[in-house]
């Protein structure tokens, strides 16, 4: 007991509050899952397929590019296992979670061979905690949606061979340890130090192998920020360039109430766009730099190599001003007013007035536009701010928005100096200055 109460109690130290975030899932089809030699595949086919109550695994062996079958079974899922992991030589299948409620159950990790269930365990059960713990001692510690929560979030598992001993091993990325079990019995084991050193050394390979891909998630770079190998650093610091924003945010409050007779009108107070893998870098930096305490995600959190932009955009008085796009551009001040769009400036936030999120708010009133740009790389700048009105109008997906006759544009804007760590604020921009002559 003293042991679960000390793990517990280290988990206070290490996470900090966390809010509850809606998630959406879709229906999970048949799906195949290889080994990490390449030599064995698990598949899986989901209940609904079957016309059956649980899912099924089949193993198969790779010989001369066939599938040889080597056993089957019933897997305790009731709709589809999350994650599925097939050990080297075939014997052994691990699936976690279950699908559309990640950490709840007690299937959560569960162990597989062709006599059946080996073992199973529960959130609890893995993360030791204690029997009487709380709802809000559990959000804290773990991040939470409306369906799941999300314990492996950003994790890494393998099955690992060591001194003719089979694990299956995971690092809790929320905790930075390690938990392995003994996949034939499905018992827990004891991790020392030279298990955790081995697996950080295998982890870290995989981590970086994962970064020579087009498309990773998170795993990596949260690991490499753990283990704060010197030569990694740079990977991690190449992710403060990234070159792609989105919406990340917007603050708001109720004007008028809703009522029988009308819908609720609301002011907009704040409209945010960022780079989550720049303030995904900004975060394990910090963290590996001892500049401030982990925390598990980048919102909301204080900025140490990146700034950050505020302030109003003054729209013109037009006919039907929400069926437009605002396009808004932090540019270099390197860059002329007439070359900037020579090289679309990285730093840019763009609002679709007509699209459904923007239906009930006050912009016809107000006529001004409240922006926040976040992760801006330290430097001067200028901002060049855009309404697109004039069919066909820019896409979204563009870099640069070439404005047409009817379009309207900002003419002048301060210089602004942005610092690591700082932001500039109060900054007004009055985009009302109609283009005439064809494209500008």
């Amino acid at each position: 007991m003293k042991r679960k109460l000390a793990i517990f109690t280290l988990f206070l130290i290490f996470i900090g509050f966390n809010t509850i975030f809606a998630d959406r899932w879709g229906w999970p089809t048949e799906k195949d899952y290889f080994s990490e030699n390449g030599k064995f595949v698990a598949h899986v086919t989901p209940p609904k397929y079957l016309k059956k109550e649980k899912s099924l695994v089949e193993v198969f062996e790779i010989k001369d590019k066939q599938r040889v079958p080597l056993w089957q079974g019933i897997l305790g899922n009731e709709v589809a296992p999350v994650e599925v992991y097939i050990s080297n030589d075939g014997k052994y299948v691990v699936t976690c979670n279950e699908w559309h409620k990640v950490g709840y159950g007690n299937l959560v990790v569960a162990f597989y061979s062709k006599d059946g269930r080996i073992k199973s365990y529960s959130l609890e059960e893995i993360l030791h905690l204690p029997k009487d713990i709380g709802p809000m001692e559990l959000y804290r510690l773990i991040p939470h949606s409306t369906t799941s929560r999300w314990w492996d979030k950003n994790s890494i598992k393998f099955f690992d061979t060591s001194v003719g001993k089979l694990y299956f091993c995971v690092w809790l990325h929320l905790f930075d340890r390690w938990v392995a079990w003994n996949p034939a019995n499905g018992e827990e084991v004891k991790v020392d130090n030279k298990m955790t050193k081995r697996w950080n050394n295998k982890a870290r390979l995989w981590s970086l192998e994962e970064l020579k891909k087009k498309f990773h998630a998170d795993a990596p770079y949260e690991f490499l920020g753990k283990l704060k190998n010197p030569d990694d650093r740079r990977f991690i610091k190449a992710l403060l360039l990234d070159e792609t924003f989105s919406q990340s945010g917007r603050r708001s409050r109720t004007v008028r109430p809703p009522s029988a007779d009308s819908e609720p009108i609301y002011h907009l107070e704040r409209y945010t766009y960022s780079s989550s893998k720049r303030l995904l870098a900004d975060r394990i930096l910090a963290n590996w730099d001892g500049k401030h305490i982990q925390r598990r995600s980048s919102w909301m959190q204080p900025h140490y190599y990146l700034g950050k932009v505020e302030g109003i955009v003054k729209l013109p008085r037009t006919d039907e001003p929400k069926k437009a796009t605002l396009w808004i551009y932090l540019v270099p001040s390197t860059i002329s007013q007439d070359e900037w769009h020579k090289k679309p400036p990285i730093h840019r936030l763009v609002a679709n007035f007509d699209d459904f999120s923007f239906r009930n708010f006050d912009l016809e009133y107000t006529r001004q536009f409240p922006f926040c740009i976040v992760g801006v790389t330290p430097g001067k700048y200028w901002i060049k701010a855009l309404l697109d009105k004039t069919e066909p109008r820019c896409k979204q997906a563009d870099k640069v928005c070439l404005l047409q006759q009817g379009d309207y544009q900002s003419l002048k804007s301060p210089i602004l100096t942005v610092k690591a760590g700082e932001t500039v604020e109060n900054i007004i921009i009055h985009c009302i200055q109609m283009v005439t002559n064809g494209t500008d």
